[in-house]
């Protein structure tokens, strides 16, 4: 249900509205599903169904290690090319992670399948900030219920993203790499570095049209090991590299590459 901008939650058993509870310490639909709101604000809307995995999506020591890179302001350039989206009406935040780009914004909705990501997020919600798990696969949103969608660095599901922006007026914003990300990093990981593929994820759909592409490349530089440890193990990289590489690249004591990232927006 959306009426004059405003959206909800929607039930992962029903598709019904949720409403919130007076004492807002849970979420019900008029069939009489209820979730529970946890300790530090976010609603758990994954159901059974919906996991592969035990713990899906990333787990509590790589949000600890993203959280200690963003904080350390290391990506704060993309954070800034990304604000001119923070006033676009009611705004999704599909696979937010620990939150830090859509920050601050108005009117969030965001949504991670990793619950060690979401609790790390609502720690620091702000007003007009909703924090779900719940999966990108099937968003607990109505259709047509928000008017930008969000995407950094996390799976992307097109139909589902296309469901819920409005027609004609919504934007899908999506960041990936660009051809040169962490070119630096990699260099130690492997022996040869490939470069990513430009073009974003969505320029051959015919359900959205590319609008609007930004790059945004910078030169990082990390001097401390603590940071480059948090570099590498924000990455899926860390999750195949053998340890021997590992423990050489979290025993350098500076560590330069460039960061390039590609800022897609699309047009429902």
């Amino acid at each position: 249900m959306t009426t004059a901008g405003v959206t909800t939650w929607r039930c992962p058993v029903c598709a019904e509205p949720l409403a919130e509870a007076g004492d807002r310490r849970s979420w019900r639909c008029t069939n009489g599903h209820a979730f529970d709101v946890a300790k530090e604000g976010y609603v758990n809307l994954l159901i059974t169904h919906q996991r592969r995995q035990r713990e899906p999506g990333d787990s509590a020591e790589m949000m600890r290690d993203r959280r200690a890179l963003l904080d350390s302001g290391a990506y704060e350039p993309l954070h800034e090319a990304l604000q001119r989206f923070a006033g676009t009406g009611t705004v999704l935040d599909a696979g937010c992670g620990e939150g830090y780009y859509t920050r601050g914004w108005p009117d969030v909705w965001a949504v991670d399948i990793s619950k060690p990501a979401v609790r790390l997020a609502a720690r620091r919600a702000e007003p007009g900030a909703r924090y779900a798990v719940a999966s990108v696969y099937d968003l607990p949103l109505p259709d047509a219920g928000v008017d930008t969608a969000v995407n950094v660095f996390s799976p992307l599901h097109l139909p589902e993203l296309a469901r819920v922006v409005r027609p004609d007026t919504g934007l899908i914003v999506t960041v990936t790499a660009g051809p040169d990300h962490l070119a630096g990093l990699a260099a130690h990981l492997f022996d040869a570095v490939e470069p990513h593929p430009e073009g974003g994820p969505f320029d051959a759909a015919t359900e959205v049209t590319l609008d609007d592409r930004q790059r945004v490349r910078f030169d990082l530089r990390l001097d401390d090991r603590a940071t480059i440890a948090a570099l590498l193990g924000m990455t899926p990289w860390n999750w195949y590299v053998s340890p021997e590489v590992r423990a050489r690249v979290t025993s350098l004591s500076s560590l330069s590459t460039p960061v390039d990232f590609q800022i897609s927006v699309y047009r429902c």
